[in-house]
């Protein structure tokens, strides 16, 4: 054997092998028992073929989960970015105030969902809580609410709490793809009269595109597997207004015991993942290849 591929196996062995235990074989396993009537508490398990697919798609609470699911990813992949792309150009600066901020902001990332979710409760209380505090002190009492168990408040409020953690995170990778712009783009821009919108809209932007494309790939993948923030806030409440995909999948795993089933919704689930993923993988190749 060669010293190059000896040391290529060696290498690479480790973290292939970890990614087959960990990712591979459990993925597999999932489209396996997707196709079978498995059941956690045991038994015979049986070939149904597409029947736990067909069930999923006529089944009224899957529809509603693949329907909350695309709404809030639909959202994640808009607002987070576009905030977190106008958070990053006010502080791209580098004066002490920006530093200060930028430290301060990071803060959402660097906690646990499960965290970010008692904060939000916190906030969302509907006698002490922080908003409706503040509503009572600027004379909107009106709009006073028990956000997190009003069915038509609840998933808004729950996505508001998401997004303020993915505003961060595209913020984070905006501001590192700003600091690689070359001045001269920029400079040029200006030498031809163009105004600051315009740059940002001519320049700026389009030199971020590879940037963007990671931004919206990462928000999307954590819309599509959001669970640990919505089961903490509200566990798919209130009446199941706020069950994305993955709530479902836990539901009928570990409540209903109902393995092929809750395998045929995982599978349904890394479909629409594949999806919309490669779908912005391929926006972000074919702006580089025009370009």
């Amino acid at each position: 054997m060669k010293p190059k591929t000896l040391w290529t196996l060696l290498f690479l062995g480790p973290p292939v092998a970890l990614f087959a235990a960990i990712i591979a074989v459990p993925t597999v396993e999932a489209f396996r028992l997707s196709f079978t009537d498995a059941n956690i508490l045991g038994g015979a398990t049986n070939w149904t073929g597409f029947d736990n697919f067909t069930e999923a798609f006529q089944d009224e609470h899957v529809r509603s989960s693949i329907r909350i699911t695309l709404l809030w990813t639909l959202f994640g992949t808009v607002i987070p970015p576009a905030l977190g792309l106008g958070v990053a150009v006010l502080l791209q600066n580098t004066t002490r105030f920006a530093t200060i901020m930028k430290s301060l902001l990071f803060v959402p990332v660097a906690i646990s969902l499960v965290v970010v979710a008692q904060v939000w409760i916190w906030i969302y209380q509907p006698d002490d809580g922080l908003l409706n505090q503040v509503l009572g002190l600027i004379g909107l009492e009106r709009w006073e609410n028990a956000w997190l168990a009003d069915r038509s408040t609840a998933l808004y409020a729950v996505f508001v709490s998401w997004a303020w953690q993915q505003t961060v995170l595209a913020m984070i990778l905006y501001l590192a793809g700003l600091a690689t712009i070359p001045a001269e783009y920029v400079e040029a821009a200006k030498v031809d009269g163009a105004t600051k919108l315009q740059i940002y809209w001519k320049v700026v932007i389009p030199v971020l595109r590879p940037v963007t494309t990671v931004v919206l790939s990462l928000i999307a993948i954590n819309s599509l597997r959001n669970f640990d923030l919505v089961y903490a806030m509200t566990g798919g409440g209130p009446v199941r207004e706020t069950e994305t995909m993955p709530v479902l999948v836990y539901r009928t795993l570990f409540r209903l015991h109902e393995q092929g089933e809750a395998s045929a919704i995982s599978i349904i689930l890394f479909m629409i993942t594949l999806v919309i993923v490669g779908g912005f993988m391929w926006w972000g190749r074919r702006g580089r290849y025009a370009d």
